[in-house]
């Protein structure tokens, strides 16, 4: 029994001394980073001040330990540097004392006035936060316990060059698409256009539609041209319509109709509801069909075509007299798109 009552004994008396030690009324306090983010140095070294309120008297003689401790210990450089760290050019606004015992992770500040509970504190430090010129990206705590009655206790985080950010991205790439297509159907291409035998009674037609869809944020613009006249091999032409007057029956004349889009063009809130109004002089019936490229759409922002609304319409249309010469006429018509990203 007496072996018994000899290990309980020790026991309570290794708990209480253990109790002895643990500071009465340990409060921890909330520390303020004056600035957490760090993204410059000077000579390798960066401050960092935090602030709190006392929750215990401060006595002289009295210390605080700040201890700096880095998030990532295997980045490039070396997070922790082995340089020491070191009390800044003012190590305090309110609390007067001294730092010692520095090492590469810790300071100790020993206070030479007393500090009433309940009052502002702070103190700063000054960190090695690069390496060969090169400043670190990651992240230290830095935290404090004071060593008086009731020791205080808390610990606030510095982000470095960056180290608690999260950079982002995605690309979106270019699109365009352009294709010339049947009238009634946008998603076939169509590249002919027939208008038959020619009479004295009537007007020859035939048509197609240009769908263009493109994320260019400046939209873009197309051209036409041809590789000659309407004409036969023997350059026998019919005759060009004059800009802005009708191809009409039993009269020689040769030219184009175009309907711009009613919707498609991006109004500039994602909406594609505005309509396209073809260039000069193809914006009046009929037009000839120029040679040299020329200006014949144009949007100034992205475009989605996807049906007949947001397609451009072009009829072909001939008439012939009398005089007019046979044979077999032709023509080659080219679209050329550019768009603006």
């Amino acid at each position: 029994m007496n072996k018994y009552y000899l290990k309980v004994s020790s026991f309570v008396a290794l708990f209480a001394m253990c109790v002895a030690l643990l500071p009465a009324s340990a409060a921890g306090v909330t520390l303020t980073a004056a600035s957490p983010e760090i993204d410059s140095a000077t000579g390798g070294f960066a401050d960092a001040s935090v602030s709190w309120t006392t929750a215990s008297d401060y006595a002289i003689g009295d210390t605080i330990r700040v201890t700096i401790t880095w998030s990532d210990t295997t980045g490039t450089p070396q997070h922790g540097s082995s340089t020491a760290i070191a009390g800044c050019t003012t190590p305090s606004t309110n609390l007067s004392g001294t730092f010692g015992s520095l090492t590469d992770t810790s300071a100790v500040f020993t206070l030479d006035t007393a500090r009433g509970s309940g009052l502002a504190a702070d103190l700063c430090v000054s960190v090695p936060v690069e390496d060969a010129g090169v400043l670190y990206d990651g992240n230290f705590s830095l935290a404090i316990i004071t060593s008086n009655v009731g020791a205080d206790y808390g610990a606030a985080e510095f982000y470095v060059n960056g180290g608690n950010d999260v950079l982002v991205d995605a690309s979106v790439q270019p699109t365009l698409e352009f294709a010339v297509v049947s009238s009634t159907d946008v998603g076939v291409e169509q590249h002919e256009c027939h208008m038959g035998t020619l009479t004295l009674t009537d007007v020859g037609r035939c048509d197609y539609r240009l769908r263009v869809s493109t994320n260019a944020a400046n939209g873009f613009s197309v051209s036409i041209s041809s590789n000659k006249e309407f004409s036969t091999a023997a350059y026998a032409t019919l005759t060009n319509v004059t800009n802005g007057t009708y191809v009409t029956a039993g009269t020689e004349g040769y030219g184009i109709s175009v309907t711009g889009t009613t919707i498609g063009g991006n109004n500039g809130s994602g909406s594609y509801v505005n309509p396209i109004v073809e260039t000069a002089p193809f914006n009046a019936d009929d037009v000839t069909v120029p040679q040299a490229s020329t200006p014949f759409l144009s949007y100034g922002n992205s475009f989605l075509g996807t049906s007949t609304l947001s397609t451009t319409l072009v009829e072909h249309r001939a008439a012939i007299d009398a005089a007019t010469v046979v044979g077999f006429y032709q023509q080659t018509v080219t679209y050329t798109v550019s768009p603006t990203f």
